[in-house]
């Protein structure tokens, strides 16, 4: 059975959308916290119109003090004016809002259809709980609900919106218009746009019209008001459900976020527990071979400066001996990675003098390496960081890079201040990275493109940056180097001495 269901599309002068029900008589239109559409904004008066229901057609019916309304352009007088499909609403000359009054016919079947693929949807969505595969269940589920032809998830990495892709997608030159899922990121609420209706605030960007498409439909990815993410879809032709039901896509974006988050929390525990038992293990491990080791690595030296140099053995006795230390590094990172770390000596330290006092003893390397540096350095950036492990990250990040350019290359190192932190960042043009591998870079024991490896080096860099409260950001690409940004709280201004 057929019904109708009246609407109100809400365009705003910035380009958003949002669609409301007409779902009651009278529904009041105003300023004030008691109209059904309340629209706090200049121009609207507390009181401003109604929308009544005669005979079964709504009316539209100024406020006794609105002289200003206006239907498909013609005043509205005084005792009202029917409204028809489609018909658009200026509220006055001072309102930043536009109006479209929609009548939406639907079969009961229909609707009951999309609320069992909206339940079918949800169900697939929480029926994992790995990080990747919910991140595909939630953008193909979005995609199947709205009947958009493409999808993407954009998640917040750092202070910016990246674009996830799955597995070894390379569908990296697929365009979107970014304005819109920077939007829905900044305000928090959804943004429908019919392109095609050419209504007044519905604002078309350059990228919009150059990609020709008809509708966007951008969702906020949010846990109470905290947005992790976007969901955004578009499409060359207008959407199978012209007016979608942004309540119900509300909801399902609602369900995705805590899906993303509850995977993340489960990662995060499994990994927890991953660490600590590999601590356990790596700490009675370590303790047994230390001794032998040192007793290896004593002997060889022995041997080595007992030997003459024309010894055959002296070569074979400083491989010896270059192993036991390559192993002695590797015992101290797992005691490193394992162990509790003791409390953060905090004091205000200029990040240019730690670079430079870990660049010092690589000097040699850098020169047998053909390496260009390039330095960067605000002298005036102090941060209240313990600066022992500072320039751990700094030697761990340093060589990671050196490692990247065994043919050469340029290293670029810089430090700075911005927005009340201190950003350090290491930049090299070395292999970079591919995906799949630039988001395991942080678990224990994953390596990449080492041979010689321990693959603790970044997650230490991890750990230390998080027991600062900073902040870490990668970016990489095969074939286009990397770059680690660390952000680290500031030093306090030192008193002025009067």
């Amino acid at each position: 059975m057929p019904r109708q269901m009246a609407r109100l599309e809400i365009a705003g002068s910035g380009g958003s959308t949002r669609v409301v029900a007409v779902d009651r008589t009278p529904f009041s239109i105003g300023a004030d916290h008691s109209a059904d559409l309340r629209l706090p904004v200049p121009g609207i008066a507390p009181c401003h119109a109604q929308i009544v229901l005669f005979g079964g057609v709504h009316h539209l019916v100024p406020h006794v003090s609105v002289t200003s309304l206006r239907a498909d352009g013609n005043p509205v007088p005084e005792g009202g004016v029917a409204l028809a499909d489609g018909m658009r609403i200026d509220l006055g000359p001072g309102s930043p809002c536009t109006l479209r009054y929609l009548i939406q016919v639907s079969r009961t079947d229909d609707r009951e259809d999309r609320l069992v693929t909206l339940m079918e949807v949800a169900r697939t969505i929480t029926s994992s709980l790995a990080v990747e595969d919910v991140l595909k269940r939630v953008l193909d589920g979005a995609v199947r609900f709205s009947g958009a032809e493409r999808g993407y998830l954009f998640l917040w990495e750092g202070r910016r919106l990246v674009r996830w892709r799955p597995g070894a997608a390379d569908d990296d030159r697929a365009e979107v218009s970014l304005s819109v899922p920077e939007e829905v990121a900044a305000t928090g609420r959804p943004v429908y746009r019919d392109v095609a209706s050419g209504d007044p605030g519905h604002c078309t960007t350059e990228s919009i019209v150059r990609l020709r498409l008809q509708a966007i439909l951008c969702l906020p990815l949010a846990i109470r008001r905290d947005v992790i993410g976007v969901v955004y879809l578009d499409s060359k032709k207008r959407l199978p459900h012209h007016r979608p039901d942004l309540h119900l896509l509300e909801a399902l974006a609602g369900l995705a976020a805590v899906a993303i988050q509850n995977s993340h929390l489960v990662e995060e525990r499994v990994r927890a527990e991953r660490t600590l038992a590999i601590g356990q293990m790596a700490r009675a491990v370590v303790h047994d071979l230390r001794s032998p080791l040192s007793s290896i690595r004593g002997l060889a030296e022995l041997l080595h400066e007992r030997a003459p140099e024309e010894d055959p053995s002296r070569p074979h006795l400083a491989t010896i001996m270059a192993e036991a230390d390559r192993l002695a590094g590797i015992t101290g990172d797992l005691l490193q990675f394992s162990r509790e770390a003791p409390p953060l000596q905090r004091s205000p330290v200029r990040l240019a003098d730690l670079v430079r006092q870990t660049l010092k003893p690589l000097q040699p390397r850098l020169q047998r390496g053909n390496i260009s540096l390039a330095l960067g350095l605000d002298e005036q950036a102090r941060a209240s960081v313990d600066a022992a492990r500072i320039l751990r990250v700094l030697h761990n990040l340093i060589i990671n890079s050196l490692e990247a350019m065994p043919g050469g290359g340029f290293l670029e190192i810089r430090c700075g201040r911005s927005n009340g932190s201190c950003l350090l960042s290491v930049r090299d043009g070395g292999c970079g990275m591919p995906q799949e591998v630039r988001r395991r870079v942080f678990e224990p024991f994953f390596t990449h493109g080492k041979p010689h490896g321990t693959g603790l080096g970044m997650a230490i860099v991890q750990r230390i940056v998080d027991e600062h409260g900073g902040t870490l950001r990668i970016e990489s690409a095969p074939g286009k180097g990397t770059t680690v940004e660390i952000g680290l709280p500031a030093a306090s201004p030192a008193p002025v001495v009067a």
